[in-house]
């Protein structure tokens, strides 16, 4: 699932999809999240500083794992029917003024074949075989269970169903495009003043 290898119009009708929603975040910016967030939990297990190694090595795990796993496409989230399958109490959470479709809210899709549990899976897989990787001969006890509940708090509220994703001819216009090339517009996070 590379965005660049798929054609026009993979969001095809009626495929159950997964959202990623980030609100003036790129995909970039939640894999530096991920990796921050498993970082300080190792490193608040080990008795001395864990350094930026680990941190790097995270950084790409996570990077490898969002890479292989998630599509972005240029009219995602653009039209209010991907904001059908989202739980009212996140709709309410939407400031008024910030309410107009991909105005500074960034989506990106997963198939149906990677629930939020199975990303959470390979995420934790990847994040534990970097941190074992930097920190050979160490017994770290608990390590697991902190990196996955670090990995879920993250990702919490971020991920939701997407039951109508395809519904509109506008998704059979779709184009996949590169989420990491930050030289590309539609990456860029507008910045509040």
């Amino acid at each position: 699932m590379n965005p660049g290898s798929a054609g026009h119009g993979v969001c095809s009708k009626s495929i159950m999809r997964y959202q990623i929603r980030l609100m003036d975040q790129n995909l970039p910016g939640l894999a530096r999240e991920l990796a921050m967030a498993c970082w300080r939990a190792v490193d608040a297990i080990v008795p001395e500083r864990v350094g930026i190694g680990v941190y790097r090595s995270l950084c790409r795990a996570v990077r490898r794992v969002l890479k292989g796993r998630v599509q972005a496409f240029r009219y995602c989230g653009a039209a209010r029917v991907c904001e059908y399958s989202l739980p009212m109490k996140e709709l309410e959470r939407t400031p008024g003024h910030e309410s107009y479709p991909a105005e500074h809210m960034h989506v990106y899709l997963t198939g149906p074949e990677m629930p939020p549990e199975e990303l959470y899976g390979d995420l934790l897989r990847g994040t534990l075989r970097a941190v074992v990787s930097r920190l050979p001969d160490r017994r770290l006890k608990g390590v697991a269970d902190l990196l996955r509940n670090r990995i879920e708090k993250t990702l919490e509220g971020r991920i939701f169903k997407s039951d109508h994703c395809g519904d509109l001819s506008l998704c059979d216009a779709n184009e996949p495009y590169d989420p990491w090339d930050l030289t590309d517009p539609i990456n860029l996070v507008s910045r509040t003043v």
